[in-house]
């Protein structure tokens, strides 16, 4: 029993130390059946995002998505800001996705993003009483799900853009995290294979051998 209560007074202590290892919740998801390991180009679609006082700002936030991915080393995968494609697409097609209404703007970015980019991610923000980012990523060639990523704020986080900043940073990370986890998957399963190709073709020669040998007899 002593030795229960010590155990729960150690942890007790250390969450007071260190309450930034208990700030948050986050879990990333691989949608079955589906690969990010082709992702070498990730652009930003328009966030889902209201103003709401106190908070930062939808510019803010874009802000930061642009920025925390301008970071992201190159040797990962690159990030291409909305206002890059949205750019693109005026010169290209004539089509100014910022002077539409949404559902029409969105349209013509999932309609164009493959030119700019492997996948494409939807940044989202809801603010009661808990903060939650999500972040969905889609194939730029299919618009299928390939990957989900949600961080829920702890209660006592504040809605700052420092804090919005760290945590699109571990987005970024986590996604190429998951980039690098399946590329190894899909290295180590390839040699597997041709392990099992070159053991096959192995064993084939010496019965073709063995074959000749009996044959020359």
């Amino acid at each position: 029993m002593k030795k229960i209560i010590h155990v729960l007074l150690l942890v007790l202590v250390f969450a007071t130390a260190c309450p930034s290892a208990f700030a948050y919740w986050e879990e990333g998801k691989e949608e079955e059946g589906q690969t990010v390991a082709y992702v070498e180009t990730l652009a930003i679609a328009a966030p889902l995002y209201m103003d709401k006082q106190g908070m930062p700002t939808l510019e803010e936030y874009i802000d930061v998505l642009n920025k925390q991915g301008a970071k992201v080393s190159p040797k990962k995968y690159k990030v291409v800001p909305y206002d890059v494609i949205a750019k693109g697409i005026l010169q290209t097609s004539g089509k100014d996705i910022y002077a539409m209404a949404r559902i029409p703007a969105t349209r013509v970015f999932k309609n164009h993003v493959a030119e700019y980019a492997d996948a494409y991610v939807v940044p989202t923000v809801t603010m009661s009483r808990r903060t939650v980012l999500f972040f969905e990523v889609y194939s730029a060639a299919t618009n299928e799900l390939l990957y989900t990523y949600q961080i829920i704020l702890a209660p006592d986080d504040l809605d700052t853009v420092r804090t919005y900043s760290d945590m699109v940073s571990l987005f970024y990370s986590e996604f190429g995290a998951a980039i690098e986890k399946q590329r190894k998957e899909i290295k180590d399963k390839e040699k597997a294979e041709r392990k099992e190709r070159e053991k096959a073709e192995r064993k084939a020669q010496r019965e073709r051998e063995k074959a000749a040998e009996a044959a020359g007899k």
